[in-house]
């Protein structure tokens, strides 16, 4: 992402500190959607979106950064549910020695897992059925999403994380209150990782009252190729599912991606996905198809770029 540098190096005169910025950032995407399950309003509708973030950070002279960030974003698709732009609870945390330690509208271990949304197809994202922690139907929402993730325009988890990496070694450890469900209301996730060349494997766990999930990724390329596998154990519903994706990347910008991906659910079809992004230079065209568990499609096409 390019960042517009709004305040830089600005000197903080209290002791103990040395420079201080603010930086603004962020994408916006447009274009049209279609629904086969959307029977409420046209099925073809039309998509934006935009996010900035802004980021502030400042370090002492003894090399500790401490940083905070705020998300706004809107969008709209169709006609129906239209909501105006919102901005996000904060994160805010230090970073020393590589570790980070963050507090708030956390990332969350689950989430952040390497591998976790490779597959992923369309200018959208197509209701992500590439993740393997998603599952059932997404009209009900079951087995959607019960995980901590950054909230773009909402109050997030108000949790602790504690993040590492060094030498193609990664981990990161997440909590989160006040979730409901029953029982204990603590979310706990940790994922671990090691990266060796152009191969990344990871685990990831989340213990939550009734969604606790395992999840196992491998992923990596040879070449123009690219190639992931992703497991996860779904404790809610326990559903078991997995995710075969791949890539391949031509020499004129142009890279197409699929996954095919199960879950053992009864009378659940096939998930599938189909895309393609293309570089216009400075902006990317993006399109996709997905077939989802109830037989239905979805589809996108449009154009998305980072300022």
């Amino acid at each position: 992402m390019k960042n517009v540098l709004f305040a830089t190096t600005a000197l903080i005169a209290t002791a103990g500190m040395a420079a201080a910025e603010i930086n603004f950032g962020g994408s916006a995407r447009f274009g049209v959607i279609y629904d086969g399950d959307n029977t409420a309003t046209d099925e073809l509708a039309i998509h934006n979106r935009f996010t900035l973030n802004i980021d502030g950070s400042v370090e002492t002279d003894t090399g500790i950064e401490f940083f905070a960030r705020v998300r706004v974003r809107g969008g709209n698709t169709g006609t129906a549910g239209l909501g105006n732009s919102g901005v996000s609870a904060p994160r805010v945390g230090m970073s020393v020695a590589g570790f980070t330690v963050a507090t708030g509208n956390i990332l969350g271990a689950l989430e952040s897992a390497p591998g976790m949304y490779s597959g992923a197809v369309g200018l959208t994202g197509l209701g992500w059925g590439n993740l393997v922690t998603n599952y059932g139907d997404p009209d009900t929402g079951a087995g959607y999403w019960n995980w901590d993730s950054f909230s773009s325009a909402g109050a997030g988890s108000n949790g602790l994380e504690v993040i590492y990496s060094n030498a193609g070694f990664g981990g990161h450890v997440s909590w989160s209150g006040n979730n409901g469900g029953g029982g204990s209301a603590d979310r706990i996730a940790i994922n671990l990782s090691y990266n060796f060349g152009d191969w990344t494997v990871a685990a990831a766990h989340q213990s939550q009252n009734n969604y606790d999930a395992t999840v196992l990724t491998v992923g990596g390329s040879f070449g123009d190729f690219g190639v992931g596998f992703a497991y996860a154990d779904n404790e809610f519903g326990d559903v078991d599912k997995f995710r075969i994706n791949g890539s391949y990347s031509f020499g004129s910008g142009t890279t197409v991606t699929a996954y095919i991906a199960d879950e053992d659910l009864p009378g659940a079809d096939t998930l599938w996905g189909l895309g393609f992004t293309h570089s216009l230079g400075g902006a990317v065209l993006a399109g996709g198809v997905v077939g989802q568990a109830d037989g239905e499609n979805l589809a996108d096409l449009g154009v998305r770029f980072s300022f």
